[in-house]
């Protein structure tokens, strides 16, 4: 049966007869020395790293089996650093010995009995980490600093392409594949999860479409990345994490594959697949077994389980925050141009009422020497007396912005070049009747969230024609919660985070450590805002699913702050 994972070897291999070394016999592989050490119970990572001299990260790098946690009665290799002794063992670089059989999953371990190490500055990288440096390397030959090697147990096919979070195909757009078994799931009253003792050990899959080595998906690497960060977040908390991570590469096959061989048999909480028609046959089995499964992407329109949490908000809820532009008290002018946004505006003619004043406008591009032109023409008519047309240029916006009642604005042009000229033609308008000591209206743009993926939009008129922005994350780099997620971000992986891997942090740092703490309620009705972004699980009226109701209103002033609520 196929392999679905990418797995970590070590390079080193166990050795040959080390069941028959002494606690003080040293160890050499591939020119690398080693301590044998006996475990006994009560030792801990942190107090191991201290007799000896070295870091925790050096002695679970030696040790495959520190996957499962560090055991009593157990033999463990600690690095050496030194001479040789009396009593060395060698084992030739050229003969070693078999490497161990490749896993299903890579462990990502805290050791239950190091709590004691949660003051410790010493940064602790993950094997998981260096295997990621190993993806991004697009199958070159990738040497990390722990002596790791990452290898794919076979040829992954290219996960498919996908864009920022505001309008993922992902998170809104995926259409629900016709697969076989793929069916929604019924109904379930389940309400409560097992809540894990303080001492208990979290067994997490984590489940990604991260691609091949030739072409990783790189917003699902920022994903993992962030992921990781959450969960040091939860190990300083002083609880104890087992992750291991499946490559999907965007394959149902490959998601049943892992039901059927047993890899989620033994799990807490599963966090994916990102598309919906493989995460239907995990969330069918882990409803069975009452595991919480987050979807931390898609809006799932064929899901319908109790032990389904989607943190994408629900479109259901999107207006939620800005129903007080719509219920009378404002005029709506409706901008659109040629190419239409059809789903926004689908979305925004759904908001108006009946009683409420609208009016609309198509915008049309018109270039200011042809406008000239024009007024030239009509002046020379006035002077001979003839009538004009007045009629005002169709890129001209002065006249529907000429008055005293409250406007929103919505602006349904598709074309980004046509976005940018519209929002400039309303900050336009807006300055000359102010310089014309015309009234203006007092008015806000509600902005089209796919808005934030253009990059040609001049940004300072976001500000200059008040947009409001309904987001489905919001991080501002500016923050002190951002900023210090960025600064350890660059520190660990030399780049830059995307909103994927804050989003990666976030459900860590809800779902794994909400295990130990409010998973028995399940997260119900409780606010958390791990960065920036705010979440609220409730039950949909639907079938269960517990979506999370909280949508980011980004609000652009024209004295250049954001605020958001």
């Amino acid at each position: 049966m196929k392999k679905s994972t990418i797995v970590i070897a070590l390079l080193f291999a166990l050795l040959v007869g080390v069941g028959m070394a002494s606690a003080q016999e040293i160890v050499v592989v591939n020119g690398v020395k080693y301590r044998v050490h006996d475990v006994v119970k009560g030792e801990t990572l942190y107090s191991l790293s201290r007799q000896y001299g070295v870091t925790v990260d050096e002695i679970i790098a030696a040790n495959e089996s520190l996957a499962n946690g560090l055991k009593a009665d157990t033999r463990i290799r600690i690095p050496l650093k030194g001479e040789t002794q009396a009593g060395e063992v060698a084992v030739a670089p050229s003969a070693p010995a078999p490497a161990p059989a490749p896993q299903t999953a890579e462990q990502s371990t805290v050791a239950k009995s190091d709590k004691s190490a949660k003051g410790n500055k010493v940064r602790r990288r993950s094997p998981l980490a260096d295997m990621i440096e190993g993806v991004i390397a697009a199958g070159k030959a990738t040497a990390n600093r722990r002596n790791e090697s990452t290898r794919v147990t076979e040829e992954q096919p290219t996960a498919s392409e996908v864009t920022p979070l505001e309008s993922s195909k992902v998170a809104t757009e995926t259409p629900y594949s016709e697969v076989a078994n793929a069916v929604p799931i019924a109904p379930t009253e389940q309400g409560v999860f097992r809540r894990l003792g303080r001492y208990d050990v979290a067994e997490v899959a984590l489940l990604l479409p991260l691609g091949s080595t030739e072409r990783p998906a790189t917003n699902y690497i920022d994903f993992y990345r962030g992921f990781l960060i959450g969960l040091d977040s939860v190990r300083m908390a002083g609880y104890s994490v087992n992750l291991a991570l499946h490559n999907t590469a965007h394959d149902y096959h490959r998601v049943e594959s892992l039901l059927t061989e047993g890899a989620l048999s033994d799990v807490d909480l599963v966090v994916g697949p990102v598309y919906e028609d493989e995460l239907i046959p995990v969330a069918t089995a882990m409803q069975e077994r009452g595991v919480p499964v987050v979807s931390p992407l898609a809006d799932l329109k064929h899901t319908s389980s109790g032990c389904v949490f989607q943190m994408s908000p629900s479109q259901q809820s999107k207006y939620d925050k800005v129903q007080n532009l719509f219920d009378g008290s404002h005029r709506v002018l409706i901008v659109s141009a040629e190419q239409i946004d059809t789903k926004f505006d689908a979305e925004v003619r759904g908001l108006l009422k009946s009683g409420l004043e609208v009016v609309e406008h198509k915008y049309i591009y018109e270039h200011p020497s042809i406008i000239e032109k024009r007024e030239k023409e009509r002046e020379k008519m006035r002077e001979r007396g003839l009538q004009v047309d007045d009629t005002p240029s169709p890129s001209d916006l002065s006249p529907f912005m000429r008055g005293v009642k409250p406007t929103v604005v919505l602006v349904t042009a598709a074309n980004e070049i046509d976005v940018d000229r519209i929002l400039a033609a309303i900050a336009a308008a807006s300055r000359s009747l102010s310089a014309r000591s015309l009234p203006t209206v007092p008015f806000v743009v509600l902005g089209n969230n796919r808005w934030s993926r253009y990059t040609n939009i001049d940004r300072s008129t976001l500000f200059t024609t008040n947009v409001i922005m309904l987001s489905t994350y919001h991080a501002r780099r500016t923050e002190s919660l951002v900023k210090q997620f960025d600064t350890r971000f660059v520190q660990e992986f030399g780049a830059v985070p995307s909103r994927y891997a804050y989003r990666g942090y976030d459900a860590a740092v809800l779902f794994v450590r909400g295990l130990f703490e409010s998973m028995d309620t399940a997260m119900e009705g409780i606010r958390q805002q791990p960065l920036l972004t705010p979440y609220r699980f409730e039950r949909s009226s639907e079938g269960g699913v517990r979506v999370n109701n909280e949508w980011v209103k980004v609000m652009y002033h024209s004295n250049f702050t954001i605020t958001n609520e």
